[in-house]
């Protein structure tokens, strides 16, 4: 794998999001999927919804099943029933609903049309795992953030919770028969870090460690981090860089670093057996590291013009390009495509 130089610009493009159908970025109010527009409304991905690629507009909530052809509503979202979350459209979906003054959600489980149940619970967010069993976990504020529950798709009965007192879920990573949990914890205990590995249904704890990171999922059995951190005199403490990866299958985890390498990452994405990131040493360059060989490849310098505000804010790769947003004002970015020689 070679990155090569800068090819093209997509001046005013922004938000890039990797879907199975491609790369999604806005370009003013407009979504663009791989460079053609399909949308005049800005569509922001549920990648929960199950049956398809779908997208929910923000504000109302509407689901748009998305194709080559374009954009095809599915489901125009009443306020009072709630939010989509889940489903394979039309026959399955869970609607989600804040109700303020309880501090809960109220979920409601539709069948072809019918509401099968409806029952209240303290959380958000959920995973869906086959078309069985849920796992609803994050909350707004503090209000049961390091808690997590299982249900039964056809009842809404919870089977297990799990609860780590004192830290907050940052995110779960569902497999077909599993769930690895990821726990961060409140600055200065470190005793109360957590990554647990979960079998569904049963609740079964398989694994624990105290090794939680901003994961990424690689291949079918690894998680994946990188991160770096540029010292301005050069000091190098040995800690300010690091290759993570956890074995989703017996939780063994190893870092790798890379002797003499001073930067600050600012994104990264996993594309088949590389992690790309987007990272600052004076100057924004783009790299890969071979997640075989745990080597890094050669870094490309991105040019651009300077402005008031300037970050790699996202990153994306479909197809053999690599694309890059640089942020240069709070209401400006452009997306830099590189190319890809995946052969050498």
């Amino acid at each position: 794998m070679k990155i090569k130089e800068v090819r093209e610009i997509i001046r005013g493009a922004r938000n890039i999001r990797n879907s199975p159908l491609g790369i999604m970025w806005f370009r003013g109010e407009n979504t663009e999927l791989n460079g053609v527009e399909v949308s005049s409304k800005m569509l922001f991905l549920e990648p929960g919804l199950r049956g398809g690629v779908f997208a929910a507009m923000i504000p109302g909530g509407d689901i748009y099943e998305m194709s080559s052809s374009g954009i095809k509503l599915q489901l125009q979202v009443d306020k009072a029933v709630g939010y989509p979350m889940i489903g394979e459209l039309p026959h399955f979906y869970v609607m989600i609903k804040r109700d303020k003054e309880k501090g809960e959600y109220i979920y409601r489980y539709i069948q072809s049309g019918e509401v099968l149940w409806t029952r209240s619970y303290p959380y958000r967010l959920i995973e869906q795992f086959g078309e069985d069993y849920a796992l609803l976990w994050g909350t707004i504020g503090r209000h049961k953030e390091s808690a997590c529950q299982l249900i039964e798709l056809a009842t809404g009965a919870v089977l297990w919770e799990l609860d780590l007192p004192g830290a907050y879920i940052y995110k779960v990573y569902p497999y077909e028969d599993k769930v690895v949990i990821v726990w961060f914890p409140p600055m200065g205990e470190e005793d109360k870090s957590r990554v647990s590995c979960v079998e569904v249904p049963s609740g079964k704890i398989i694994w624990e460690n105290r090794e939680p990171r901003y994961y990424q999922k690689y291949g079918d059995d690894k998680l994946v981090f990188f991160c770096s951190s540029l010292w301005e005199d050069g000091y190098e403490r040995g800690d300010n860089h690091e290759l993570a990866e956890l074995d989703v299958r017996t939780g063994a985890f190893q870092t790798y670093t890379f002797p003499g390498y001073n930067t600050s990452t600012y994104v990264t994405t996993v594309y088949k057996d590389y992690l790309f990131y987007g990272t600052l040493n004076y100057y924004f360059f783009v790299g890969a590291i071979d997640l075989r060989t745990h080597e890094m490849l050669p870094e490309v310098k991105i040019d651009y013009t300077p402005g008031n505000l300037n970050q790699i804010s996202s990153i994306g790769v479909h197809e053999g390009q690599l694309y890059v947003e640089i942020q240069t004002e709070l209401d400006h970015s452009d997306i830099h495509v590189l190319d890809l020689d995946e052969d050498e």
